[in-house]
């Protein structure tokens, strides 16, 4: 019996030893498994970690980006973000009809392309430099007597496709001191500081940029008025040991905005050419419609001129209406007046608007300077009278079609005076 019972006892302890042995095998699989559960617990939340720090970082570049509007640069190129390029391209049709010519239709095609360089130097100062395509002026028997046209930027194609021109077309300081505050001074070549009351050229061609020094201020007179104040100084023509040909030139503008928030802007100027009566023309013989004797100018030409301009919408479309009104006011000028009225509907926004402007004028042979006038009215010059339309449509963005069309009449010319002309302009701008 205790035979027995001591290998039941055995069996059984040996059968607990086996349980035992098989619950530790299973036991140190679980605690492997355990481990290698942690393991990738512990790179799958050190890569949470890697990820939220590159987070954090992209978001803080983000932010640097966001800060400083554009991608921040190397020290060494940290100038380039001062540094601005611009420019503009048209492609042009036209056709004229003058029956004064012999041959009194032509048409041609013709570019003006224009690319610039602004750069920042400081908080209070600009540079600007523009280059522009151009032709050497001609006169009436196609002899050369400039080197540049100083109100166009066109270029005729067509010369056995030879290399085209391109001149300095601007170059100057602006200086907007913070000791001043509404200030701007120019120096140099610079774009015309004079407000033109619906873009009228009745005075000023588009094209034209004076050479000299300029000052502009503006300023809040109240809520709803402001005021602005135009001059410039410069030299037309240097004559070396003879009296130089200059202008000196001021303007005086209020803009008032109405309850009904349209604007209206008035305003006047006084512009003196001095050294021009008994002088010859600025080149060869380019009177370009004022009073001469062939060889010299008969007048001097001092120019007062009263403008306005009222802008308000229809729903969504901008309207306005602007009139301009000049006087020669120097000693024995009979022809001495001009004046231009017109209206502008729309503008291009966005790809798919149009807008319509249509103005006419008379300008008398001496109201204005004629070389300085627009140079595509009548064909240029005073001593006219005409209509003009232009209409343009948005193509994409920045990219636009144009249909201009003159109706004039050039009374230098009688009896056969009559001038028409039709521009077809395709335009971008960068």
């Amino acid at each position: 019996m205790m035979t027995g019972k001591w290998s039941v006892t055995w069996m059984l302890g040996f059968a607990v030893m086996l349980v035992g042995a098989v619950r530790a095998d299973e036991i140190s699989d679980l605690r492997k498994e355990q481990e290698k559960l942690y393991n990738q617990f512990v790179e799958m939340n050190n890569r949470l970690m890697q990820l939220e720090s590159a987070q954090r970082e992209q978001g803080q570049k983000i932010t640097k980006i966001e800060e400083t509007d554009g991608f921040a640069l190397p020290e060494k190129l940290a100038w380039l973000e001062q540094l601005k390029i611009y420019g503009d391209f048209r492609y042009r049709y036209e056709c004229r009809d003058r029956e004064w010519k012999s041959d009194p239709k032509d048409d041609r095609h013709r570019i003006r392309a224009r690319v610039g360089i602004q750069f920042r130097i400081n908080e209070e100062m600009l540079f600007d430099f523009r280059i522009a395509s151009g032709e050497f002026l001609e006169n009436d028997d196609g002899d050369l007597i400039g080197s540049g046209d100083y109100v166009s930027g066109n270029v005729t194609l067509g010369e056995y496709w030879a290399s085209k021109n391109a001149w300095i077309d601007r170059a100057y300081l602006a200086w907007t001191p913070k000791w001043a505050d509404g200030v701007t001074l120019l120096f140099g070549k610079t774009y015309n500081p004079f407000y033109l009351a619906g873009k009228s050229d009745l005075i000023w061609d588009h094209d034209l940029n004076p050479e000299g020094i300029g000052i502009q201020y503006v300023t809040a007179w109240d809520k709803a008025d402001e005021l602005f104040l135009n001059a410039f100084a410069g030299t037309v023509q240097e004559n070396g040991s003879h009296a130089d040909k200059r202008m000196l030139g001021a303007q005086a503008g209020l803009v008032h905005t109405f309850d009904d928030s349209s604007r209206g802007t008035f305003g006047i100027s006084y512009f003196d050419y001095t050294h021009v009566k008994g002088e010859e023309a600025i080149l060869d013989d380019a009177f370009a419609g004022n009073s001469n004797n062939g060889t010299v100018y008969l007048y001097d030409y001092n120019l007062f001129e009263i403008f306005g301009e009222y802008a308000w919408k229809v729903g969504d479309m901008p309207v306005g209406l602007f009139g301009d009104y000049v006087v020669n006011t120097a000693s024995g000028v009979s022809e001495d007046t001009g004046w231009l009225v017109g209206f502008g509907l729309n503008k291009l926004r966005k790809p798919g608007d149009w807008s319509f402007a249509y103005n006419y004028r008379d300008l008398e042979a001496d109201a204005v300077f004629g070389a300085f006038t627009d140079s595509d009215f009548a064909d240029g010059g005073t001593n006219a009278r005409g209509h003009k339309f232009s209409l343009n449509y948005a193509l994409a963005e920045n990219t636009a079609f144009g249909v201009t069309y003159f109706c004039d009449e050039k009374l230098s010319e009688e009896p056969k005076e009559d001038y028409e002309r039709i521009q077809l302009d395709l335009s971008v701008k960068f």
